[in-house]
């Protein structure tokens, strides 16, 4: 069975190319020069064809390289013979040679057990060039992760006894080495303990030939760093020090956002909204993050956000992840969520986050309430959940991506309290559960698929919900603007439960800038003690981003639809965005 596998294999290697071929194509033909040769070459059935005569060594050495995986270890072709449009190779196959004994000479027979060398299967067994070549290529690996980077494998003590061989491994180790230290040249800002920890190397630790060849792009996966050219290794006896060219890279970002919009509730009149955002990343040089974000969304009401991520704390892969967020609905209510996580980090890209978000939220105004017989859409409500959450990005630029994926799902479950209100009827308590259960739930997902050499179609589903009993409108999530939900005014849904399903075709006309189309589609519901709705509204548009000189300047226009109503230009939304690097 394996010498028909075996045949097949180098029968498909050398017939692929066929169909592929231009019509100049140049017939090859194989003829055994023995009869030993001529029997095997039948087997096959060799005649194939190539694109030119340059393509025949490389086609001649793959059909040897047939006969070396079957103990030929003498095949060979004793000639060439060129014709006009033809060409013909003067094979000879040679002895075919077996194991009388392969012992593990010096190298650790533990380890030759580990990489799948058993010395008494061999015996009586085809000698394999590719098999003898694969069992150096993982002897070798496991001494250069293991701080032996000069090792070499050979076969010692060679004996021919007619066609049977006998040999023993010989593996030189050479030098232990160890490493010294990474320099860094370059005007790079960034703390040595993080970036040997990041890096996974540190002073002392054997030469890992694995993790070494991973720095430079664990380097570049850095966004404040910039590879001004390649490391360098230096070996000295028993040591190696590693030298990095690396300069300090503009990720901190101050971001504008100005939208422009019918007011719904005076129509006929435009209304202003506007966010501000600060990110610091990396300002000390330990890869932390300090995100403030401020919002005016509509009269009277603002958002503002705090983020705060440490990583690597105490030279271990933990991190602290802290966000606050204050909401403020007018003269109605105010929010206060604090969410406070340890991470894990894999990578730059990749963590795993435990995490407990405590929220309140209080009445600013109960005028009128004391004698209501009907529930409110707000209340004095708490909660304290706990969590886990999971991230992965793995996108060719950050920034703006052709292509990759993104993905984040987190889940939380806890403990969920209704507060009794003094200036509120006391009777409308009564129906309510004042203490439950509460779920929480989101998953974000992203893919960029490159159509074209410029062009782009991103595809994205953001999902979230909540469950529990009784909820009112200040507990629920809350979309729609530029950053969520195109064609809509800024978070003006709530929801207990959305699915939004975004595509958008980019043309990245520039590194950092693009013209796009999109569409983005949502079903949500909103489920509380008052009602119940539910809607599929979706929007669609155009958007500009270019880059200037102080920063990246961006523009996008929506319409949208909800309830089923009719697309309005008058209800048309007009977003202008900037974000400058520094």
């Amino acid at each position: 069975m394996g010498r028909k596998i075996c045949w097949a294999l180098v029968f498909f290697v050398l017939m692929i190319p066929l169909e592929s071929l231009g019509q100049n194509r140049f017939s090859l033909k194989v003829q055994g020069a023995d009869s030993i040769s001529k029997k095997l070459v039948r087997k096959i059935n060799y005649d194939a064809a190539v694109q030119s005569k340059e393509a025949v060594q490389q086609v001649l050495g793959a059909f040897l390289s047939g006969f070396y995986e079957r103990g030929y270890l003498a095949a060979r072709f004793d000639t060439v013979i060129y014709d006009t449009a033809s060409a013909t190779g003067i094979f000879t196959a040679g002895m075919q040679y077996t194991w009388l004994n392969l012992s593990h000479g010096n190298a650790d027979a533990e380890l030759l057990h580990e990489e799948g060398f058993k010395q008494h299967q061999l015996k009586g067994k085809k000698i394999s060039i590719p098999e003898l070549m694969r069992l150096s290529d993982k002897m070798i690996r496991y001494c250069e992760n293991n701080g032996y980077p000069f090792v070499s494998f050979q076969l010692d003590s060679v004996r021919i006894d007619s066609n049977r061989i006998s040999a023993a491994i010989m593996l030189k180790k050479n030098d232990l080495v160890k490493i010294d230290s990474i320099s860094v040249k370059g005007n790079a800002r960034i703390a040595r303990s993080y970036f040997y920890y990041y890096l996974k190397v540190r002073p002392g630790n054997l030469y890992n030939e694995s993790i070494i060849s991973k720095i430079p792009q664990r380097t570049r996966d850095l966004q404040f760093l910039t590879e001004k050219k390649p490391m360098e290794i230096v070996f000295e006896p028993g040591k190696a020090k590693i030298v990095m060219y690396l300069d300090r890279k503009k990720a901190s970002r101050f971001d504008g956002l100005l939208g422009v919009m019918p007011n719904n509730r005076t129509t006929g009149k435009l209304m202003l909204n506007g966010e501000l955002k600060l990110a610091l990343l990396s300002a000390f040089g330990r890869g932390e993050l300090i995100d403030l974000q401020w919002r005016k969304l509509e009269k009277a009401t603002q958002d503002l956000k705090i983020h705060l991520i440490y990583p690597y704390i105490f030279a271990t892969p933990l991190g602290i992840d802290v966000a606050f967020k204050l909401y403020k609905k007018d003269t109605s209510y105010l929010s206060v969520n604090t969410n406070i996580g340890i991470q894990y980090l894999f990578s730059s890209d990749a963590y795993i986050k435990g995490f407990a978000e405590i929220a309140s939220s209080s009445l600013l105004k109960a005028t009128g309430l004391g004698n209501a017989t009907v529930l409110p859409d707000y209340a004095d409500v708490s909660s304290v959940l706990y969590g886990i959450e999971l991230s992965k990005l793995d996108y060719d630029y950050r920034f703006n991506p052709r292509k990759g994926y993104g993905i984040k799902l987190s889940g939380a479950a806890g403990n969920r309290q209704i507060k009794r209100n003094d200036l509120v009827n006391p009777i409308l308590y009564d129906s309510l559960d004042l203490s439950s259960t509460q779920y929480k739930g989101a998953c974000y997902a992203d893919l960029f698929i490159p159509l074209a050499r410029k062009a782009t179609l991103m595809i994205a589903s953001d999902n979230a919900w909540i469950v529990g009993s009784e909820l009112f409108d200040n507990e629920l999530f809350q979309f729609g603007g530029l950053r969520s939900f195109r064609g809509f005014d800024e978070e003006s849904f709530r929801a207990s439960y959305y699915s939004i399903a975004t595509a958008e075709l980019r043309y990245l006309y520039e590194k950092n800038a693009y013209v796009s189309l999109f569409w983005n589609g949502a079903y949500y519901e909103k489920r509380t003690v008052k009602d119940f709705i539910h809607d599929t509204p979706y929007g669609f548009g155009a958007g500009l981003s270019f880059e200037t000189r102080i920063g990246i300047f961006s523009i996008s226009y929506a319409l949208g639809s909800q309830y089923g109503s009719p697309v309005l230009f008058k209800q048309s939304k007009l977003h202008f965005g900037m974000i400058s690097y520094f």
